[in-house]
């Protein structure tokens, strides 16, 4: 990342501890846009990195729309091909079947009509864990989320000096951002 990531550590802490538990396979964190879901998978997965066998994969869907193009996007970014005797799905699953992986899927609101799919993936491959960001959550089997709070603020009815107001993550962060 370009810039220090800044607090969160109660949120961090919680999703290191949701994706740590063997039970749990899939954890989509929740939140407005601009709350900082990408960012706290970002600095999740990377704290992650160690734990996972075959790695941590960040799959980004901002830009696409379709559900239909999810799977694809998976496979493009693990590398998967598909083949004329296995559709992609196939091949996916098949990759993923003895891996022990962590996925994080970015975005996730704008092609919900493919969790159906994500399903599909966890059955076939139980060492995987899935982490998903998005603006709603996928109502999956399963499914852990997690709603990611926005940063804090300062009460607005009080004067506070600049030292109090530098303890207040959301004002942190501006600083940074202005800096």
């Amino acid at each position: 990342q370009l810039t220090p990531f800044v607090g969160r550590e109660r949120e961090i802490a919680a999703v290191l501890g949701l994706l740590r538990n063997p039970d749990v396979h899939l954890v989509t964190l929740t939140g407005a846009g601009g709350t900082g879901k990408t960012r706290l998978s970002l600095q999740v997965a990377a704290e992650l990195l160690d734990e996972f066998e075959h790695g941590v994969w960040f799959v980004e869907l901002a830009s696409i729309t379709d559900p239909e193009l999810v799977l694809p996007t998976i496979a493009a970014t693990l590398k998967v091909k598909e083949s004329a005797e296995t559709a992609i799905e196939q091949a996916l699953q098949n990759h993923l079947h003895n891996k022990h992986l962590l996925l994080a899927l970015d975005n996730f609101e704008q092609v919900v009509g493919a969790a159906p799919q994500i399903v599909a993936l966890l059955s076939a491959a139980p060492k995987i864990k899935i982490m998903v960001s998005s603006r709603e959550v996928l109502r999956l089997r399963g499914e852990h989320a997690y709603p990611v709070p926005p940063l804090g603020l300062p009460e607005t009815k009080r004067r506070q000096t600049a030292a109090v107001l530098a303890q207040y993550e959301a004002i942190t962060l501006f600083v940074q951002h202005a800096q």
